[in-house]
């Protein structure tokens, strides 16, 4: 059953405490860590804005009010134009920002948890604040909305491929059926060990979901890691007979993710590759630093010569 209604309310859960990333996460939240010249929460917001969602709630803790200056300013709301195929969409939308806190942190579902009173009877967006989807010739939440709104499912997620061994970092689908690219999950399964795991598709930090999530997520027990997890909610809607699906990411979109050292370097370092601005010169940088460090015989691009 299609939904008529707009769906224009997100939330950014960015109340993790980022101790994969310590020290670099001692006094900055993880959100505000830069993916190539803007922080990974900026570049969150400008996705969902360009999408059409005109009121994001973003969910913070104790010690993260860095964030809310940092998007509480016009330069935090504006998109830089050219880092994204749409950015010149974003020119200056109606956007409103709003700031709740999850005290203390347990875990994703009760970040959403804590977005019951904003999201009222709407289905709404979810949107981690330390996951960039980047490429494509629009937002992927606006391909994710439309995909959920052409369906009237009650949950639909954002998922990609991921190697076997991963998948114990990531909330992993299990598919019961395809059509029109649009997948069918019959359940879903938080971390799994890479032998447990139902696929190789792993949920990518996006989601919408409808208010009927916040029914599973009041009584739901704690989950992996002692957290609540939206995973479980989410599946035990599945379970009750509701429609659950899954929207795979396109060919030219890509999740940069700022979790750990190494996912955080290659995200860091992939966006200001592609940086339309910054990028030519970083390249060649890079370039050049590669062929140093093979063969220290090739010049330093960090050191001033005579020749």
């Amino acid at each position: 059953m299609k939904r008529a209604n707009p769906i224009t309310k997100a939330v950014v859960p960015a109340a993790g405490s980022g101790t994969r990333l310590y020290p670099l996460t001692k006094v900055q939240p993880k959100e505000m860590m830069p993916v190539g010249p803007r922080p990974a929460i900026q570049a969150v917001v400008e996705e969902l804005a360009v999408a059409g969602l005109t009121d994001i709630l973003v969910i913070v803790a104790p010690g993260k009010s860095v964030l809310e200056a940092h998007l509480d300013g016009e330069e935090g709301r504006r998109a830089e134009s050219g880092r994204e195929p749409w950015a010149a969409e974003f020119a200056d939308p109606d956007v409103r920002l709003y700031f709740t806190r999850q005290n203390p942190p347990r875990g994703l579902g009760d970040a959403v948890a804590c977005a019951e009173r904003f999201v009222g009877d709407e289905d709404f967006v979810v949107a981690l604040g330390d996951a960039v989807i980047t490429g494509g010739p629009e937002p992927f939440s606006r391909r994710l909305v439309a995909a959920h709104q052409a369906s009237g499912a009650a949950a639909t997620v954002g998922v990609r491929r991921i190697r076997p061994e991963e998948s114990s970092r990531y909330g992993v689908i299990a598919v019961a059926g395809e059509r029109q690219g649009v997948l069918r999950v019959s359940d879903l399964v938080e971390k799994p060990n890479p032998e447990q795991a139902p696929s190789d598709l792993a949920i990518c930090g996006r989601y919408v979901l409808s208010p009927g999530i916040f029914t599973h997520l009041r009584d739901l027990p704690p989950g992996h890691g002692g957290e609540i997890q939206v995973t479980d909610a989410i599946a035990a809607l599945a379970r009750a007979g509701e429609l659950v699906q899954a929207l795979p990411l396109g060919a030219e979109e890509l999740r940069l993710d700022v979790g750990n050292f190494g996912s955080y370097s290659r995200a860091f370092v992939r966006a200001m590759a592609a940086d339309p601005e910054l990028g030519a010169d970083f390249r060649d940088y890079l370039r050049q630093l590669v062929s140093h460090l093979e063969d220290s015989a090739n010049p330093d691009p960090d050191r001033v010569t005579d020749d």
